[in-house]
C-alpha cells in the first residue's frame, strides 16, 4: 500500500495495489475508486481532501505523505 497527498490539487491518494488500470468509479462525491482489468480495486481517491477531512488529519497526512504533482500517476 502506498499513501500519497498531492497539496496543490488537494488529492489523496491511497494505493492499494499494483495493477492494470481500467476504469473509474465514484463511489460518493469526491470519493473515487480505481478499478483494474481484474475488477479489483487499485486504488482510492479523495478529492478535495481538506474539506473532507479533519485540519489536523490533512495536516498529518501532509507532513508524512505529501507528493509533488508531477510524480501521481497511474
Amino acid at each position: 500500500m502506498k499513501i500519497r497527498y498531492v497539496k496543490d490539487i488537494d488529492i489523496l491518494d491511497i494505493e492499494l495495489q499494483k495493477g492494470k488500470f481500467e476504469y473509474s468509479e465514484e463511489l460518493a462525491e469526491g470519493i473515487v475508486l480505481d478499478i483494474g482489468k481484474e475488477g479489483k480495486i487499485l486504488s482510492i481517491e479523495v478529492i478535495d481532501a481538506s474539506k473532507r477531512l479533519r485540519e489536523n488529519t490533512v495536516k498529518k497526512i501532509t507532513d508524512k505523505y505529501f507528493t509533488p504533482r508531477q510524480a501521481l500517476s497511474h
